[in-house]
């Protein structure tokens, strides 16, 4: 598999992990938030590094 696609696929996957771990935490009374959100981002800027990474 090439190299931008994995990077690409990382921060997929993170991004889906994190919605995973914010439909969790809604049944809690502490909702982690703002720690979802950067989870989510640093899916979001993964994805996008993979997207625009261009090997030498």
């Amino acid at each position: 598999m090439k190299e931008p696609i994995r990077i690409m696929l990382l921060g997929i996957s993170i991004m889906i992990v994190s919605l995973f771990i914010q439909n969790l935490s809604r049944w809690e009374p502490s909702s982690p938030s703002s720690l979802v959100q950067i989870i989510f981002a640093v899916g979001f800027i993964t994805s996008l590094v993979g997207f625009f990474y261009k090997k030498k």
